[in-house]
């Protein structure tokens, strides 16, 4: 059967990462829990890193992450894809080699046909095996508002892993993917996205962290992390917190074409006023149009933001060309105003 006339965004409520619960609520939450303490846990509730990290040996630490989401596109086959190049995410981002993943569904067969679930599985499938990852397992719950994504366990060197706080002054803040997913997918599921904008929108989202996460420690980056659900704001506010400032240049930072024309005419998630609203006092200073709202765009399976040392620039910027890739610099870590995030 055609899969593609069947429209499996037809029962979210919101798209990809921006479905996410806000971070305001989030924070009210585990701000008051307390977890289990244990010396091997490197990385946990506590530091909002992208995957927790538990020592094995003195030579092997795990790297787990789980993430699943509602469908970003009509097409299952994609979104399958996109849904496990976004949850692989996080392990890149830590620096991490991913090694297996567990599949996370929830379908209804009674509103789809059964091949609308093989083809979301058979998407996910095989951007595991672009990503050398062995699928070993899943848990699925009938839900009428599909669902999916992977539990993924990684492995890395205590060590190496890369945290999401580090940054030195001076530092150049790098992002390796553009940003407007959010956009593009609510346009998709308003129906108002042309084939073109669909079509940029699946490369992007569909495009793996891989090869940013091994020139990331090829470089030896200081911190680092990925840009989801709390968009470019909210995620960077988590690498500075209190201790350290950010001077971000809005002009060179890389956002999809089409994302603009779509926050132009009003098309902005939820996601997106849930960001500004709880990160928008972490930034100072303005910018031009439509592209501070793009600044709390949630992405999908988003690019790796991390801190560098300018001396290592050159390197990055050879080793990015090498595997035809851009990584602009954004920004630059100032020492003042601490905890702000000055646009320029």
């Amino acid at each position: 059967m055609d899969t593609t006339d069947l429209s499996i965004m037809r029962y979210i409520r919101g798209g990809g990462c921006a479905s996410k619960i806000g971070p305001e609520d989030l924070s009210s939450i585990l701000c008051e829990l307390k977890a289990p303490e244990d010396d091997n846990v490197l990385a946990g509730l506590g530091g909002f890193e992208d995957a927790g990290v538990y020592r094995l040996t003195d030579t092997i630490a795990i790297v787990q992450t789980v993430d699943f989401l509602t469908p970003v596109v009509q097409d299952p086959y994609a979104f399958g894809r996109i849904a496990a190049a976004n949850a692989l995410s996080d392990i890149y981002a830590m620096g991490a080699a991913p090694k297996t993943a567990m599949n996370m569904v929830c379908f209804s067969p009674k509103h789809y046909d059964l091949a609308v679930l093989k083809e979301i599985i058979r998407g996910g499938i095989d951007k595991m095996k672009e990503a050398r990852v062995s699928l070993i397992g899943g848990h699925s719950v009938d839900d009428v508002e599909i669902k999916y994504g992977l539990a993924v366990t990684g492995i890395a060197h205590p060590d190496s892993i890369v945290r999401n706080q580090g940054a030195r002054v001076g530092d150049l803040l790098v992002l390796t993917k553009p940003l407007g997913t959010g956009t593009l997918i609510t346009a998709i599921k308003e129906g108002v996205a042309d084939d073109a904008t669909t079509k940029r929108a699946i490369e992007v989202m569909t495009q793996l962290n891989d090869k940013a996460s091994q020139i990331m420690q090829q470089t030896g980056v200081h911190a680092a992390t990925d840009v989801t659900g709390f968009g470019l704001i909210g995620h960077l506010s988590e690498m500075i917190k209190d201790s350290i400032g950010v001077e971000l240049f809005v002009e060179h930072i890389p956002c999809i074409t089409e994302a603009i024309g779509l926050l132009a005419s009003g098309m902005a998630s939820g996601g997106l006023h849930r960001n500004r609203r709880f990160y928008a006092a972490r930034a100072e200073g303005s910018a031009d149009g439509f592209l501070c709202d793009i600044l709390y765009d949630p992405q999908t399976s988003g690019g790796l933001l991390f801190a560098i040392d300018p001396a290592d620039r050159t390197r990055m910027d050879r080793l990015a060309h090498e595997e035809g890739l851009e990584f602009p610099v954004i920004g630059v870590f100032t020492k003042e105003p601490k905890g702000k995030i000055v646009l320029r």
